[in-house]
């Protein structure tokens, strides 16, 4: 398989994942504290990695060229995690999936300050059509805007800042270890807060859906920094609004949440607008492969 096969294939399944963890988080903050949901979330992701990666990488699993940069990546992960968890509880699955998409959008306009990555006028405008989307979405000032969506907005800022880290320091770690790492920090994050909020599970179901979720978490982001290494941003981008069509599918179908026509028209700009960066950006990187090498002088 190629690695940008491979990288797609890696997206497509942390979409899925990802899908399937939002709706696990949605119903377990209902019924317990949600920094219980997340220290949870980390805890059995963290189990996962370890019975996944140690037998196969042993200490490697634990060596980091760059240990400063991948626990800021943590901790990025981890707020994200935590601002959306709940802003989550309160918001249909399609609705928080839609603000959550404008996470490529950040990306490519920080891409020039953080990745040394020109970006042209066109994706600029792109850019801005999709922020307009967003605020169709969020509509700040109407009479039936939710605060709760501005959690998701900062969530969001937080995985447009763990993606670029992620593209910044991926390619020279071990996808394993970065994923590893990343369930550390989350865990120990959330660990002094869990318990002064702590609801013990009345049921072995309700055990289950707490590790599921971890499962989903950690198979989603080792999918993820899998993509990331593998192949430019531009190839894989466009896959991550699948999770647009998860959301609403599990929302209608777990919560009966139908989101609003101009909720669906926000989402629509957004889309659009990511898919011609996802364009551009293709055409930018053939042309980058199609230039000469430099002449010797």
């Amino acid at each position: 398989m190629s690695p940008i096969l491979r990288a797609i294939v890696a997206i497509i399944l942390s979409v899925m994942c990802f899908s399937v963890l939002n709706a696990l988080s949605k119903t377990l903050g209902q019924l317990y504290p949600v920094i219980e949901v997340i220290w949870a979330r980390y805890v059995f992701a963290f189990i996962l990695m370890l019975l996944m990666f140690l037998p196969r990488a042993g200490l490697d699993l634990f060596r980091f060229r760059n240990i400063g940069s991948q626990i800021v990546r943590g901790l990025l992960l981890f707020f994200s995690s935590f601002l959306y968890f709940h802003g989550l509880v309160y918001l249909p699955l399609a609705t928080a999936a839609s603000i959550s998409l404008t996470s490529p959008l950040i990306v490519t306009a920080l891409s020039a300050r953080f990745l040394n990555e020109p970006v042209g006028p066109r994706r600029w405008a792109a850019v801005c059509v999709g922020f307009i989307g967003a605020l169709i979405v969020v509509r700040p000032g109407q009479t039936h805007f939710d605060w709760h969506a501005l959690l998701i907005v900062a969530s969001t800022l937080c995985s447009a800042f763990y993606q670029l880290f992620s593209r910044r320091y991926g390619p020279s770690e071990r996808a394993d270890a970065s994923a590893t790492l990343a369930t550390i920090v989350g865990t120990v994050a959330a660990a002094p807060f869990v318990p002064f909020e702590w609801l013990t599970p009345t049921s072995y179901w309700h055990w289950a859906l707490f590790a599921g979720m971890g499962v989903m978490a950690g198979v989603g982001h080792y999918f993820v920094t899998i993509a990331y290494s593998q192949a430019p941003a531009a190839a894989i981008a466009p896959f991550n609004y699948l999770q647009l069509v998860g959301a609403a599918l599990l929302g209608y179908l777990l919560f009966g949440d139908i989101p609003d026509f101009w909720s669906w028209v926000g989402a629509g700009v957004i889309v659009a607008s990511g898919l011609y960066i996802g364009h551009r950006e293709r055409i930018r990187h053939r042309l980058s492969q199609q230039a000469p090498p430099p002449r010797k002088s």
